[in-house]
């Protein structure tokens, strides 16, 4: 009898270990100030697609801390400004393909954290689904394309911070890179100190991520996330890399709005100083967290070519 019941004991024990999937052995990290990776950028484009802006630099700084106790005081919540399991529950949506915006940056990331190459667009195209469901397979989830609670915890909940992306040349993707250079050579073509191409580039990834989104707060659209409410042109014009470009320079002939060349003694101002001059945000300070970044590009990308 003690034989039969070791067995069975034996035998149960087994098959709970082989139903016992990654997504359940996973738990949502905790993230606080002073963290920083993929998971922190993740968080700060969740933070985001809930209303609570912050910038996806990948560190845990005062302003993700505050950002984090406004959502929880919003969702009832202890706001003690620590993104943790039920901070992260409350604040992940349900994706599916043909969802956008900044939560779909956030899984953008993620995926990238575990091997895949997307551009962080918020577009939850086919790229994107298949690396959901070739996540999904591999780590013994429904692959049904559906992004849910078990796959954002496997996702978040293993790999670690990971390196955030975007934050050296190197790791800029090709459409980033494009963006790069197209504004660049606007830049040459203005004759544009070199200066005001560094403004510029870090303007836009503080923006779009260098990225020519066609979403964003409100009406803002494209690389600089300039709004037609605004007089910054039609939709079209502004999500014409080129056309937005010279907006931001302010040699565009589809716009009079003020540009970075409009601005008195713009060079001898800091890259946030400059680049809020001309883009008159809520965060006035972000930019400047760019600045190595968009030098970065400019020592690789120099050689781009002017664009009348």
């Amino acid at each position: 009898m003690r034989r039969l019941l070791l067995l069975l004991t034996t035998l149960t024990l087994g098959l709970v270990l082989l139903s016992t999937s990654p997504s359940q052995a996973a738990s949502y990290p905790n993230l606080s100030q002073g963290s920083s990776g993929a998971n922190v950028t993740s968080l700060q484009f969740l933070l985001t697609s809930r209303g609570f802006s912050t910038a996806a630099d990948g560190e845990f700084g005062s302003g993700t801390r505050d950002a984090v106790a406004a959502f929880q005081s919003a969702a009832g919540l202890d706001a003690d400004g620590v993104a943790g399991p039920q901070t992260f529950t409350a604040l992940v949506p349900v994706l599916r393909q043909g969802d956008r915006g900044p939560a779909v940056q956030a899984l953008q990331v993620q995926l990238n954290k575990h091997g895949s190459s997307l551009d962080t667009d918020g577009d939850f195209g086919p790229a994107t689904a298949g690396a959901v469901q070739a996540f999904q397979s591999a780590n013994g989830l429904d692959a049904d394309g559906v992004v849910g609670q078990a796959t954002w915890t496997t996702l978040l909940g293993t790999g670690g911070g990971g390196e955030v992306p975007g934050t050296t040349y190197d790791s800029l993707s090709n459409a980033q890179k494009a963006n790069a250079r197209t504004i660049i050579g606007v830049a040459k073509g203005a004759s544009v100190p070199e200066y005001g191409w560094v403004v510029a580039l870090a303007a836009a990834m503080q923006e779009s991520t260098l990225l020519n989104i066609d979403y964003g707060d409100r009406d803002s659209l494209g690389l600089f996330q300039q709004r037609p409410s605004q007089g910054w042109g039609s939709a079209e014009q502004i999500l014409d890399p080129v056309l937005a470009s010279k907006a931001f320079f302010g040699v565009a002939s589809h716009t009079s709005n003020r540009g970075l060349l409009d601005i008195a003694g713009w060079e001898s101002m800091s890259v946030s100083d400059a680049a809020q001059a001309v883009q008159i945000s809520c965060c006035p300070s972000a930019y400047g967290q760019w600045e190595s970044l968009a030098r970065d590009i400019v020592a690789h990308e120099s050689g781009a070519p002017s664009i009348p």
